[in-house]
């Protein structure tokens, strides 16, 4: 459990100093290679709360274990699976659209313009997520 948590605990450390280091460059240098500090920034971003879930998720499962087991009888239910299914695909078509326009903002920008494309087709994903979370509620209550 330690070596997973250190594990995590390390990727906070990287994410963190590869998101400063990715806003820093880009604000300092910018230029040509603003494009490549944009994606450390990103990667930073990205696996900052992914690591500090995964942290959260190994204390949880070390607190309550009986409570993991049902979680994962429950993960593999028809009912359930067949309730993330069609979360998933619902969220999935609506935002498809906004992924597209957000791939055009960014495609037709200005070249030398801000970091805000990146940053929208950041928030995208993590809106399909909240997406798909909400249909799941949603469908688990009218089944």
């Amino acid at each position: 459990m330690k070596k997973k948590k250190g594990f995590w605990i390390m990727c906070i450390i990287v994410g963190f100093i590869l998101g400063v280091t990715g806003m820093t460059l880009a604000v300092d240098q910018g230029g040509s290679l603003r494009n490549a500090y944009g994606v450390l920034w990103m990667a930073g971003c990205l696996l900052c709360p992914i690591s500090i879930n995964r942290i959260a998720r190994l204390s949880y499962e070390k607190e309550f274990p009986d409570l993991v087991d049902k979680e994962k009888i429950e993960y593999q239910d028809e009912r359930n699976a067949m309730i993330r299914n069609m979360a998933k695909a619902k969220s999935a078509d609506n935002i498809h659209w906004a992924l597209l326009i957000a791939a055009a903002l960014a495609f037709f920008g200005d070249k030398d313009g801000p970091l805000w494309p990146a940053g929208v087709l950041m928030g995208i994903f993590i809106l399909r997520y909240g997406m798909e979370s909400y249909y799941a509620h949603k469908y688990k209550k009218e089944m």
